[in-house]
């Protein structure tokens, strides 16, 4: 059951329970749900005797009743929290003495995309440790390239994990330089916020035959926060290789977001990082805002960007149009 009702949503998001309690409450519905089924079938059996006279038809309407509602409410519940961000975890890696943790950017945990970008990049650290798979001086640059998969060995692995997982291959990507180069090349009218001043951040992104593309750009806020961030949105169907984000899912505070249009997206706000995620039907979408709500204007890695409340990340989700983001190629 998909939850369609705003104020539904936003009530249940009120609440502000943590993960687990969310799943012992979702038990504690389920387990009640049985518990007036077996109520039910004694109920019918009793009817069944001809020593018991009265006739209980209305208590049992509102047993079904109830049992409707719970079921219904249970429901609700899963529709609602659809995914949280230890869907995301990626591996954790090491930079120099510091073991980091990171978020995957492909998908959710479980989903084709999510596993064999785990798997692929779990090859391309081992070649890269022990000195193989090296892109020779004079290479030509092919589909595989995109990959980093250079040798003959690396490029069976590829071929191997996308048969197993049932996933193809991008083309070479089609770079651009602005929003308008975006939309032209997708053959639409625009999805993404109102550019905001990006400073010295760079405005760029790379598109792929099947409308997968990353792109980064800046936001200008109702607030009046300029907000710099990278989006990603990857077909499902296709492996693209991104790598994996440092981020600590554990430091970020998350919650759903009901929005504007429609669409239940997980929003994370932490001290210096936030993160939009959206998992559409024909598509991904992973979004990397580089504020929080602490780095106020001396964070290099916010380029700028003044600290962010919970709100300015809901108005931020708001302003994307994700019906037409999933619509594309499709």
């Amino acid at each position: 059951m998909k939850v369609k009702n705003r104020r539904i949503v936003e009530a249940w998001n009120k609440t502000d329970p943590s993960i687990e309690a969310e799943r012992r409450m979702l038990d504690g519905i389920l387990a009640d749900a049985h518990r007036i089924n077996a109520a039910n079938r004694k109920e019918d059996f009793m009817q069944k005797q001809p020593v018991y006279k009265y006739r209980p038809h209305r208590r049992f309407a509102a047993v079904v009743i109830a049992a409707l509602l719970m079921l219904a409410l249970a429901g609700t519940a899963f529709a609602i929290y659809r995914f949280c961000m230890k869907d995301l975890a990626g591996p954790t890696s090491q930079i120099g003495a510091e073991e980091v943790r990171t978020l995957s950017l492909n998908g959710l945990k479980g989903s084709p995309e999510y596993e064999a970008a785990q798997e692929w990049e779990a090859h391309i650290h081992a070649w890269y440790a022990a000195g193989e798979n090296l892109a020779a001086p004079d290479l030509v640059p092919d589909a595989y390239s995109e990959y980093n998969a250079f040798s003959r060995e690396a490029k069976g692995t590829l071929d191997g994990i996308l048969q197993k997982y049932g996933l193809k291959m991008h083309a070479a990507p089609v770079d651009l330089s602005s929003l308008d180069a975006l939309y032209s090349a997708l053959g639409v009218s625009g999805f993404m916020p109102a550019a905001g001043s990006n400073g010295e951040y760079p405005v760029s992104g790379r598109l792929y035959e099947d409308a997968t593309f990353s792109f980064n750009s800046a936001a200008a806020l109702p607030s009046g926060v300029d907000l710099r961030y990278q989006f990603y949105r990857f077909a499902k169907g296709s492996l693209t290789r991104t790598g994996f984000l440092i981020a600590d899912a554990d430091a970020l505070d998350e919650w759903t977001y009901p929005t504007a249009g429609g669409v239940n997206v997980l929003l994370a706000i932490g001290a210096n990082k936030s993160i939009l995620a959206a998992d559409l039907d024909n598509g991904f979408v992973f979004i990397n805002v580089l504020a929080g709500t602490e780095n106020g204007n001396i964070n290099a890695n916010s380029f700028g960007a003044k600290a962010i409340t919970k709100a300015d990340l809901e108005a931020f989700a708001d302003s994307f149009g994700f019906p037409v983001i999933d619509s594309l190629a499709k």
